[in-house]
């Protein structure tokens, strides 16, 4: 399996209204969290990540991904390069509501290490973590992880994906909720 991250301005960021198949993904890591109202669905993958919140027969999929990968082309709600700062927000069919910033940061080398060290203090039972292998030009590899905060009626989710290359971080914080009314 390819363990080391691509080019950071290849990525996009995607919504979908629908699932979107594994396969498509080189996983590293995934889990599954269900409450009373919904499924969260969360893969780290080679790329980035890939989140579905599942409610009755509604799916909402957030994707980090690059360019190279063969999505879906029906039911996509967002689509755009992973650069600066984005915001976006929707609601499907009235019941699910979204709401994600997503933040592409170059950062000085030593505020990187740090930013490093302090994602590797973190433990899968915090959310969920992958350490990617050194691409050999630098001493460490690549961190990925994933902060879940479920509620009964939302989730909010928190990811970092970090590029040594270039001392990049992108970070996004996405909540998904329910209208039950």
């Amino acid at each position: 399996m390819l363990t080391v991250r691509p080019k950071i301005t290849a990525l996009n960021f995607h919504l979908f209204a629908r699932s979107i198949h594994p396969e498509l993904f080189e996983v590293c890591a995934s889990r599954i969290l269900e409450r009373e109202n919904y499924t969260l669905k969360l893969n780290i993958t080679t790329d980035g990540h890939a989140i579905s919140f599942l409610h009755d027969s509604l799916v909402l999929t957030e994707v980090s991904a690059g360019a190279h990968h063969p999505l879906p082309a029906n039911l996509v709600l967002l689509s755009h390069p992973i650069e600066g700062t984005n915001r976006d927000a929707t609601v499907i069919h009235g019941k699910i509501g979204y709401q994600s910033q997503i933040q592409l940061e170059c950062v000085p080398p030593k505020t990187f290490v740090a930013i490093k060290q302090q994602l590797d203090q973190k433990v899968e039972c915090e959310g969920l973590i992958h350490r990617f292998q050194s691409n050999g030009r630098i001493a460490f590899g690549a961190i990925s992880y994933i902060n879940i905060q479920a509620f009964r009626h939302h989730v909010k989710v928190r990811t970092f994906h970090t590029f040594p290359d270039t001392c990049s971080v992108i970070k996004s914080d996405t909540r998904f909720s329910l209208d039950l009314d």
